[in-house]
Parts: C-alpha cells; sequence; structure tokens
C-alpha cells in the first residue's frame, strides 16, 4: 500500500506522543484548544493530537466462531436497549431549539417544488431489487435502528443495532450475526457503520458502547475488518483503547463516523463524560489500511477539540488530502483538511475555512398522520461522512426549510480556484407540505448523486396523499440544473405511525445509507448504480427496513 511502512511499529510509551505534537506543530498558524461546545476555530488553525488510541495484534475469527458466539449471546437482554439522543448542545438549549422549531411550524406552511420539477432531468430509480432488511424483532428490539449499508461487487451488507446481514446482489440472505459475536463483547454495542474499500477488497466496520458509570475505566470503540470481499467469511477483530489529553474514565465515544482515504481508515465521533452526561470533545483519528488489514497491532495519535459531530469522507481517488465536514454554528460549515493520517508522525489537521452558507437551523419534528405523536429529525448535523472526488466534497443534512424539517444537500469545493466555497447547494423533498429527513447521499466521479431519505405527509389537502413514514429515492444528473434534486420515487410506505415507544417524540434514525456499487452491469459501469436502505414501521412499537439498488442505467 502506498506509503504505509512501518511507522506504526514499536512505539512503547506516551512519550512519543510528545514528540509527535513537536512535529506537527512546526508552524507558524496558531495552535488552539477548544473546549465543549466552542465550535469557532479560525481558518489556518493546526490542530495538533492531543491523545491516543491503540489496539493489540487483532484476533481472527471465523464464520463458525462468529456462529458459535452468536447461538450463545444472540438472546442475551443485556445486550439490546433503546439509544437516546446525544445532542452536543446543552441538553437544554437543544430541547428548547427542537420545542420552539415545533411551535413555530404554521398548519399552512408550504414549499414550492414546482421550479425544481421542471429543471430536474429524469432522477435515479429503483433498480431490480427492493427488499426488506433486518427489523427490530430479528435483530434483537433496540432502538431506533441506525441504518447502515454498503455495496460490494458481489454482496450488500446491512449493519442496525444490534446486527448484520450479508445479503447476495438478488437481495438473498446469506448470513447474519449480532455485533457482540462480530466484536466478541457481550455488552450493547450500537451506532454501527460499514464501509467497503473498493481498492483493497475489505469490509471495514465500527461500533461504539457506552460507559458503565462515570469510573468505567474502559473507553473502546469496536472495530472489525474482513480478510478478503466475502462478508460472510473470516475478520479481524480490534479492540480500540483510547486515553491521555482530555480523556477520563468514564468518557465515551458517541456516533462514529466512518470514511476512509487510499491509506487509512478515518473515525471520528462525539465524546460525553458520563453515560448519560454532557458534551465533552469532538474527536478524530486515522489508522493505516497495511496495519489494519494485515491484523497487526497498533498507537495512532487522536485529535480532540473539534468541531462537534464532524464527519469524515470517503475518498475515491488518490488525493493525499482527506476533508471533513461539521455543521453546528447555524451560518457556516466548518471545513478541515487532514494530510497523512496513515502516518502517526506525520499527521497533520488543519481548519481549512469556515464555508459561507445560508443560516440553516435545527428542524421540527415529523408529524405523522392521525396522531399528535413526532417522529424525531435530531439536530442538525451532517449524519454520515461525506463523498470526496477531485475537488467535490458531498454531504446532505436536514434543517428547516419553510418551517418544515428538510434535506439541504452540499457540493463543496474543496481545492484550487474555487476552494472553500460551494458548487451547488439545494433542498429536495416529496410535496410543499411533506415533512422529509434522515437523508444521506453518495456521488460518483462523473457528478451523479444518488440520495436517499424519510417523508411523512399528515398535512396533505388531499386526503388521499397523507402518509406514513415512507422510503424515498432520488438522485441528480450533471445536466441538472444547480441544485435541484426531484421529489424522485418511493420505494415503500409504512401502514401505521410510529406511537409505542414512550413520549411524544419517537426516536427513528438515527440515519440512513446510501452507498455507490462497484459492479457495473450490461450498458451501465461500475458506480451509476448505488445501494440504499432507511427505517420504516412495522407497527405501533417496531421498525423494520428495506434496502434497494437505484441508479441512471441497470
Amino acid at each position: 500500500m502506498r506509503g504505509l511502512r512501518a511507522q506504526l511499529r514499536g512505539w512503547k510509551s506516551l512519550a512519543i506522543f510528545t514528540v509527535l505534537g513537536a512535529l506537527v506543530i512546526a508552524s507558524a498558524l496558531p495552535i488552539v484548544r477548544v473546549q465543549a461546545g466552542g465550535q469557532e476555530l479560525a481558518p489556518g488553525t493546526v490542530l495538533r493530537p492531543s491523545a491516543q488510541g491503540n489496539a493489540a495484534r487483532a484476533t481472527l475469527v471465523t464464520p463458525e466462531d462468529l456462529a458459535q458466539a452468536d447461538a450463545g449471546i444472540a438472546a442475551a437482554a443485556s445486550l439490546t436497549t433503546s439509544k437516546p439522543f446525544m445532542p452536543t448542545d446543552d441538553p437544554d438549549a437543544y430541547q428548547a431549539a427542537k420545542n420552539a422549531a415545533d411551535a413555530s411550524r404554521a398548519p399552512a406552511q408550504s414549499r414550492s417544488g414546482s421550479a425544481a420539477a421542471a429543471a430536474s432531468l429524469a432522477p435515479a430509480t429503483v433498480r431490480g431489487v427492493n427488499v426488506a432488511g433486518l427489523n427490530q424483532s430479528n435483530s434483537g428490539g433496540a432502538f431506533p435502528p441506525d441504518t447502515h449499508g454498503a455495496a460490494g461487487p458481489s454482496h450488500y451488507v446491512q449493519v442496525v443495532n444490534v446486527r448484520m446481514a450479508a445479503f447476495n446482489k438478488a437481495g438473498g440472505q446469506l448470513c447474519t450475526f449480532t455485533l457482540a459475536a462480530l466484536h466478541g463483547a457481550a455488552e450493547f454495542i450500537f451506532d454501527p457503520r460499514v464501509v467497503y474499500d473498493q481498492t483493497w477488497n475489505r469490509w471495514v466496520f465500527v461500533a461504539t458502547r457506552r460507559a458503565a458509570s462515570n469510573t468505567d475505566p474502559n473507553r473502546r470503540l469496536f472495530i472489525a475488518i474482513s480478510t478478503s470481499g466475502n462478508p460472510c467469511g473470516s475478520y479481524f477483530r480490534y479492540t480500540f483503547s483510547f486515553g491521555g489529553g482530555p480523556f477520563n474514565a468514564g468518557d465515551w465515544w458517541d456516533y462514529p463516523g466512518l470514511g476512509m482515504n487510499q491509506d487509512a481508515i478515518l473515525v471520528t465521533g462525539n465524546v460525553f463524560d458520563l453515560p448519560a452526561g454532557g458534551f465533552k470533545t469532538t474527536a478524530a483519528f486515522g489508522i493505516a489500511k497495511a496495519a489494519l488489514y494485515n491484523g497487526r497491532g497498533f498507537f495512532v495519535p487522536i485529535f480532540t477539540g473539534l468541531p462537534p459531530t464532524l464527519q469524515p469522507p470517503i475518498v475515491y481517488d488518490d488525493n493525499k488530502d482527506s476533508y471533513f465536514v461539521a455543521a453546528n454554528n447555524n451560518t457556516h460549515i466548518h471545513l478541515l483538511r487532514g494530510n497523512n493520517l496513515s502516518n502517526s508522525f506525520e499527521a497533520t489537521i488543519v481548519v481549512q475555512a469556515l464555508v459561507d452558507v445560508p443560516d440553516y437551523a435545527i428542524p421540527p419534528s415529523a408529524r405523522q398522520p392521525g396522531t399528535l405523536v413526532r417522529l424525531d429529525t435530531l439536530d442538525r448535523r451532517f449524519v454520515n461522512a461525506s463523498t470526496q472526488i477531485g475537488d467535490s466534497l458531498w454531504n446532505v443534512h436536514t434543517i428547516t426549510s419553510a418551517g418544515l424539517p428538510t434535506p439541504k444537500f452540499y457540493e463543496f469545493d474543496t481545492e484550487g480556484v474555487g476552494a472553500n466555497t460551494v458548487k451547488q447547494q439545494g433542498f429536495f423533498f416529496e410535496a410543499g407540505v411533506s415533512d422529509d429527513f434522515n437523508a444521506s447521499i453518495t456521488a460518483n466521479a462523473s457528478r451523479e448523486a444518488f440520495v436517499t431519505w424519510t417523508t411523512t405527509d399528515a398535512a396533505n389537502a388531499n386526503l388521499a396523499l397523507r402518509h406514513h413514514a415512507r422510503m424515498r429515492i432520488s438522485g441528480r444528473q450533471p445536466a441538472d440544473a444547480l441544485g435541484v434534486i426531484g421529489a424522485g420515487s418511493a420505494v415503500a410506505t409504512s401502514g401505521v405511525a410510529l406511537t409505542g415507544n414512550g413520549g411524544a417524540v419517537q426516536r427513528w434514525g438515527d440515519y440512513s445509507a446510501v452507498s455507490l456499487d462497484p459492479q457495473a452491469a450490461a450498458g451501465c459501469v461500475a458506480n451509476r448504480r448505488a445501494w440504499a436502505t432507511n427505517e420504516l414501521i412495522s407497527n405501533a412499537f417496531t421498525w423494520t427496513s428495506r434496502i434497494t439498488r437505484i441508479g441512471f442505467c441497470g
């Protein structure tokens, strides 16, 4: 692997991090530390590692090992629970903002989508596969599901709380096992993510756990790497421990983001200081693929004091720079640049820009027909890794438009003459009065984009058009007018409202996923199709999910 020599061998003490810090900050640019909630980092700020992480040599687990472990722990009630949403804002301020967004919505509010529809070419549509994914009953009972997934040449892998499943390209399930079996930990493991490495033919998983108490000394994440392109085969299993710097007993890593470049796996997350306590810092690190994919142990530097809910990229070219984004101050997007993140002695993260965008706000909750119980639309964060190709960086978040929760996508310009600006941006939604949220986006080298999201309609004047939670898909082609993604099409619609999991606002998400399909088809080159997964409702108490392949061809 390019540039991945033996820089990871033999770190024996934390003293090396002192040397590392000196190497990284050898610059005239300012060095700052950001306290919890302090998101404003000046452009040009260089961040140095302030903590460290490590993992012992991987444990190799076979399909037989996974099956045996799964049989022993799949029914353990202690492994499943409800997972609260953890805002990085002050909890009282966050709740007040959500309440205000809900209260300010007028019944007659509507967005205008006719101009966008007229300017849009044919969007991506379902391409041959539209099947049921995992559900709350067969996954162990945890909620929300945190639906995520990735496509490889011959498989699609879905992960939810607290299980994974691999499917063939016809939608047939091939294998399934709990996250506890995969990661070898008999506890509640949640916030799972999976990506497929198109270069090295590997599946990469990450998940986290909550601290048991404010004195819990175990600060850890779980990482698993397939040893081949077969997601039903063997895995290297790692328990990643983090410490030093701002980290103390009782800290835990929430909402991990998972990305990659050609040399490194990239992980971000929000760190909280108690099992149900306050936001402490946002952190990020890179791990050399040369270590992970060969089962080697490693030490890595961890950057802290980053903008909350920072998301890493999935980089589809050989760019040495990896661009991270965060949306949290209501006026700008934080754009950070990581360099040499596979090399522990040379890694840097620089605040490249505060990208100017129209002001944005926390979205209201989503309404459901026939009930006052609403669905959680979270805050203004980006919920998934960005897609990075060339000087384009794509992502989407749900914010407020015309008083309604609405996804807004961005294509940022990261390099060259247009660096630190927005190439295009725009809202997308089903209808003028629909509530739209829980969106994901990816794009290919031709700048074709693919999206999935959730929509409800509880206020349509035409009663026949009102509906419960629906999975929707769309996309855009390069010839479309800038900023336009059309209403697309429905994949599946829930038959009931979600009302039975306690409270006036039901947990939803916390994310969906859409990923490029590297398999070519007749008349359709690789990456012109994508796979999407999202949440639906089985009954008032229970979620299910859907998996579909979408595209512009094939």
